[in-house]
């Protein structure tokens, strides 16, 4: 008797363990986002054609996700170059006027991939786009705003009982460009020697149906996705990555989610083989995180978004642009004959930029951070340190970066001191004046801290 009681207690308890599992609710929707035919591609300034074909379709993805007090968030991962803070404010405004989401529930990030198209209307005249194409390109932008606010309804659409779990592991294909170049670089990767800081975490979540069949995959990692600068579209190693995990977990969508990669590239690139090479190494850490210890999500949902207001540098006087009108780089040319046309129309320089900030923590398990812009990988270490050693409950801390207006690289006082492009240079490039001023990190934490702070409410009694 003794025996079939203590067999029915562990049923019961077992049922009632994975009853309560499946308090979240989550849906998955993806499409394809390639544009159709020959279009201008973004990521490299030296492109002087159309794009000439597909290496890999690109796709947009949605993971819906509702805890059991109907709070929602909606992920958003893009196989893009950027963000634009036009196709942002077109997608929220849909998402908030047609399923009543706010700016903090809907998280959107691109992978940067530079096998894609060119989606900043105002490098027409940089690129010297045809007209052609870049009537083209704007067509495009009105398509994917409206095709991105249809597929957050999708995903909304398909919500089901779902549980979720964390996990994670390291892959190291991830170089600091800033600190390893050139047949230097060669030489340091062969002795093992690299230099710089870098960020080789792959953070997992897993979403499951209550038949515990996988229905989303979301993983980060924190490098550029520039593998190759040919003329065919592609994701590039993330793209290919999905592509594995998928192939790996029949039936799941896996979403990759761009890090603080604004200085890491993957070694070694240039060739085709290698899209394969790191795609595949990425899936493979991530299948480890999978088959590694898992962390039930508990279902309480919270988000939070602020923007960091950033500032620049003194802009230029006019005399010093009508000077740059006559320099021999095409791009500072470029630059001045913008900003003097800007002046001419009485629109000053702005002095400074909104940099959106947002978080999401999920139960107690998960506090994903995402910050707009091009972000060095300082800022997810240092995100890492200060809040991994809070007292008490520690979930998994991810950070991502390339999230909801990807307008400029987003560099530490570090990287800002020492300069080069990615402290500064890019900003020629832009819209902005540039470069920023020195607290700009202290005033992109101050927002992290804010947004950390008011979703970080949940006890373990709650």
């Amino acid at each position: 008797m003794r025996y079939y009681l203590i067999i029915l207690v562990v049923v019961a308890s077992v049922c009632s363990g994975t009853a309560a599992d499946f308090s979240w609710q989550a849906g998955v929707a993806q499409t394809k986002i390639t544009p159709e035919g020959a279009y201008w591609m973004g990521g490299y300034a030296s492109r002087t054609k159309p794009s000439e074909g597909t290496d890999l379709d690109l796709r947009a993805k949605a993971l819906a996700l509702q805890d059991a007090s109907g709070d929602r968030v909606v992920f958003i991962t893009l196989d893009l170059l950027v963000v634009t803070p036009e196709i942002s404010q077109a997608v929220l405004e849909g998402a908030k006027a047609r399923y009543g989401l706010t700016p903090a529930n809907v998280l959107l990030n691109c992978s940067h991939t530079h096998c894609g198209p060119e989606l900043r209307l105002y490098r027409e005249t940089l690129h010297n786009i045809p007209k052609g194409l870049a009537i083209k390109m704007g067509e495009y932008v009105k398509w994917l705003n409206n095709r991105l606010i249809d597929l957050i309804g999708q995903s909304l659409k398909n919500l089901q009982p779902a549980r979720l779990a964390a996990s994670s592991d390291k892959v190291g294909f991830a170089i600091n460009r800033r600190e390893n170049r050139g047949e230097e670089l060669v030489k340091r990767a062969e002795e093992g020697k690299l230099k710089g800081p870098v960020d080789h975490q792959v953070p997992v979540l897993r979403v499951a149906n209550v038949r515990d069949k996988t229905m989303a995959i979301l993983f980060g990692y924190a490098c550029h996705n520039t593998i190759m600068s040919f003329f065919k579209t592609s994701g590039d190693y993330a793209g290919y990555a999905q592509k594995f995990v998928e192939q790996k977990n029949k039936g799941a969508v896996a979403m990759f989610v761009m890090g603080a990669g604004g200085d890491q590239n993957p070694y070694p690139r240039r060739k085709q083989e290698h899209l394969a090479l790191h795609g595949r190494a990425l899936a493979e850490a991530v299948d480890r995180a999978l088959k590694g210890r898992q962390t039930p999500v508990r279902s309480l949902l919270k988000t939070a978004r602020q923007d960091a207001t950033l500032k620049f540098q003194p802009a230029p006087d006019q005399a010093s642009l009508e000077k740059q009108l006559t320099d021999k780089n095409k791009y500072m040319r470029w630059k001045a004959r913008l900003l003097l046309g800007r002046i001419n129309a009485g629109i000053r320089p702005a002095s400074s930029d909104n940099l959106p900030v947002q978080a999401v923590r999920l139960g107690n398990e998960i506090l994903l951070v995402a910050v707009g812009g091009e972000v060095v990988v300082d800022y997810a270490l240092r995100f890492k340190k200060e809040f991994g050693n809070q007292k008490g409950l520690k979930p998994m801390l991810w950070f991502a970066g390339y999230s909801n207006d990807v307008s400029f690289y987003l560099p530490s006082l570090r990287v800002l001191k020492e300069g080069g492009y990615e402290g500064g240079g890019h900003m020629m490039y832009t819209q902005f004046t540039g470069p920023f001023q020195e607290d700009v990190e202290q005033r992109t934490f101050a927002a992290i801290r804010k947004v950390v702070e008011q979703v970080s409410i949940m006890h373990e009694d709650k």
